[in-house]
């Protein structure tokens, strides 16, 4: 058999094993260790590297996908020099994309006006957590609560709450800023609290503050809850300046 036909045909054999980085990059590398003297082990080595770095690549796509982001913001883009308030919390932001806080649970909230940069901050931290294969959900809060009370009414809810309660970084944009229903507001209380009791991290954008979530809430003690449950272990970033509105010059 020619040489060309034992490559084609050892490609064929990675490919039916499920190791697309190894095909991809086999025919380049012998022809590279032919031309070098690689010996067999370097071969095998950067063979394997290949085959680690294409199925990193695919983990990392592949929970982007998944977290469902209206829009990829990265942290890069973000002007922590617009004023003074964003200027104070850089540090302790960026200290959040080490993601050691999602092994102890905490709750990045961030607080303030439309146009402030809260959205913004929350999907480049969870694109971050994407980053590092994380498992994340990135949602509107009313897209959330309609899409559970449709599948509750269907008598499938345990189905819809799995990925909200068993993402590793749930993001719900939006918080508390419609008014709930009695149903809506029982099932922010049931995500919110499922996941409290397992330890996984929530992360919340409101224009809201707490002491105001009584008016969104039908029952005060619900709201009370709610607050205590995500304030318990959490991250403050409170935003003020609204970034929309052009700096008077």
């Amino acid at each position: 058999m020619k040489h060309e036909d034992l490559i084609e045909l050892l490609v064929e054999k990675l490919r039916w094993l499920r190791l697309p980085g190894m095909a991809k990059t086999v025919p380049a590398l012998l022809a590279q260790a032919a031309k070098e003297n690689l010996s067999a082990l370097d071969v095998v080595h950067r063979l394997c590297d290949e085959e680690k770095q294409s199925r990193m690549r695919s983990a990392i796509e592949r929970r982007v996908r998944d977290a469902h982001f209206p829009e990829i913001n990265t942290v890069d883009a973000f002007d922590f020099d617009f004023d003074p308030a964003r200027k104070k919390m850089r540090a302790r932001y960026l200290a959040l994309h080490d993601l050691r806080f999602l092994a102890d649970g905490i709750n990045p909230l961030f607080i303030g006006a439309p146009g402030t940069g809260k959205t913004f901050l929350a999907r480049a931290l969870a694109y971050q957590a994407c980053q590092a294969t994380r498992r994340v959900v990135c949602v509107a809060a009313p897209k959330m609560l309609n899409h559970l009370h449709g599948a509750e009414m269907h008598g499938m809810l345990d189905r819809a709450l799995r990925p909200y309660v068993r993402a590793e970084l749930l993001v719900i944009d939006d918080f508390a800023v419609l008014a709930m229903d009695p149903a809506q507001a029982k099932l922010a209380f049931q995500v919110i609290s499922e996941r409290y009791d397992f330890r996984r991290s929530t992360c919340i954008t409101t224009n809201r503050a707490f002491k105001d979530w009584t008016k969104v809430f039908p029952d005060a003690l619900n709201a009370q809850v709610i607050a205590e449950r995500l304030t318990e272990r959490s991250e403050h970033f409170v935003l003020e300046k609204n970034y929309r509105i052009p700096k008077s010059s």
